[in-house]
């Protein structure tokens, strides 16, 4: 059952936000290059990502010594007023406007902020996973979650909710404009309405009980949270201690948007290879048994744009007749390379793992089990190593990693649909590692929640109505 909790999240104080709002936000710490990761450290001295992914000095002892700094800049933070902690608790209606990166469309994504009750992830439970993690991520953001004692990014989550009914409700009792309203650097416009009304939080829990939740993003940051949980509870337990009903350690902070959503978006996720020590001549040849390749010339003169974008528009026709097809691109070639699966290979994968055919059928998959395991001779070490393979949903960007920083080659993809992420939850299967891209991220440092395992948080349904809190009602 999805049991949901509103709670007592950290924001930036009002001050701060007036003085330095557009730089204060940052991108969730997995998607950022490092150069990104410089430039928003960069942007403030109190910019999230001095909390949720800091700078790692030349002298550090190991990748993870900034978690330590991070941890001192919290508490001085909160200390000094930077970050406050509101007194009453609240769930936060979240609009945020944004521009689609390919049509240059503008929408607004509705979303909710909250807690929501930790569970086991798998097919019998109402939380479901769709992509594996990264052995490394989940170490270093448990580092990162036992220094600070803090949910820093919320987990992206989604549900079914074909009438958009669940969170009608609470946009009907804010009944007002928003709170607070935050102009992101890159673009992204967020609108927050902290609702405490008893009703209109009980109505809501009542309604997440019967549905289903669906990570979208954050997969880690919930694996995670289910570990500090189990090593919270020994470490209590070793003192004679046990948590109190309804602890802040079985909750985890998340952001849920209904799956029609009109401004809910999954772009996908490009392969750029660094270790592969496979000349150009060698990488084609490796994939000969497998798919039909086809050459697109970069013109002699002028920009390469031209050939770069007939192969994606080719691409897009052929994956719409149900074709498994790539886009690569070489180091020090004048070519871009058109990559179909041959169908034979295809349908001898899907008949020999027809239990799971769902999950073995699609691109990212027949990318992952083919391409980069088959022929190009990956195994499970390198792909679980993050700096094996590095990802993009930029098409542009995903090009100049091979183009500019000399990276190996990339493998261009289509999306992944949304129906095909919920028939490979629903089977309790996982795709490959980022195999999605969800977008617009949810943006770390909006709110966040400080997690005490003695703090017993809030039954909505045992208090007395206290009405809306605006954003300065702490």
């Amino acid at each position: 059952m999805v049991m949901i909790a509103p709670f007592k999240g950290v924001v930036y104080g009002q001050s701060e936000l007036e003085a330095n709002g557009q730089n204060l936000l940052a991108p969730p710490y997995d998607v950022l290059t490092q150069a990104q990761r410089t430039e928003y450290l960069n942007s403030n001295e109190h910019n999230f990502l001095h909390l949720d992914l800091g700078e790692v000095l030349s002298d550090d002892p190991d990748p993870m010594s900034w978690h330590e700094r991070a941890t001192s800049t919290l508490h001085a933070w909160l200390a000094s007023g930077v970050l406050v902690r509101r007194e009453r608790p609240s769930m936060i209606l979240m609009d945020t406007e944004w521009q689609h990166p390919l049509t240059g469309r503008r929408l607004t994504r509705h979303g909710l902020i909250c807690l929501m009750r930790l569970e086991a992830l798998g097919k019998e439970g109402k939380v479901r996973p769709h992509e594996k993690t990264f052995s490394y991520h989940k170490q270093e953001r448990l580092d990162l979650m036992e220094k600070t004692g803090a949910q820093l990014s919320p987990v992206f989550g989604f549900f079914p909710d074909p009438e958009d009914k669940i969170l009608k409700s609470m946009y009907d009792s804010v009944g007002h404009s928003a709170d607070l309203t935050i102009n992101e650097r890159n673009g992204l416009i967020h609108h927050l309405s902290f609702v405490q009304t008893n009703s209109s939080l009980a109505e809501l829990i009542n309604k997440f009980t019967s549905t289903t939740v669906y990570i979208a993003d954050g997969h880690h940051r919930y694996e995670t949270s289910l570990r500090y949980r189990e090593n919270l509870l020994a470490e209590l337990a070793k003192n004679g201690q046990e948590p109190p009903p309804n602890s802040a350690i079985d909750y985890v902070m998340m952001y849920l948007c209904s799956m029609s959503d009109p401004g809910l978006c999954v772009l996908p996720t490009h392969r750029v290879l660094s270790c592969c020590d496979l000349s150009n001549a060698e990488i084609l040849k490796a994939l000969e048994p497998y798919a039909e390749v086809k050459a697109f010339p970069k013109p002699k003169e002028g920009p390469s744009e031209g050939a770069l974008n007939e192969l994606i528009k080719k691409m897009g026709r052929d994956n719409s007749k149900g074709l498994t097809v790539y886009g690569l691109c070489l180091r020090d070639t004048d070519t871009y390379y058109f990559v179909k699966i041959r169908e034979r290979v295809k349908h001898k994968l899907i008949k020999a793992r027809m239990a799971d055919k769902n999950l073995i059928g699609l691109d990212v998959s027949i990318l992952t089990n083919i391409i980069l395991k088959e022929a190009l001779g990956y195994t499970e070490e390198d792909l679980d190593d993050h700096k094996c393979i590095s990802y993009f949903s930029s098409i542009a960007e995903t090009v100049a990693a091979v183009n500019q920083n000399g990276n190996r080659a990339a493998f261009i993809l289509n999306a992944t649909s949304l129906e095909e992420i919920i028939k490979v939850a629903e089977d309790g299967m996982t795709m490959p590692r980022k195999a999605t891209y969800f977008y617009p991220k949810v943006s770390s440092g909006v709110v966040f929640n400080l997690v005490d395992p003695m703090e017993s948080l809030v039954d909505p349904q045992k208090t007395q109505p206290s009405g809306l809190g605006a954003v300065n009602d702490f």
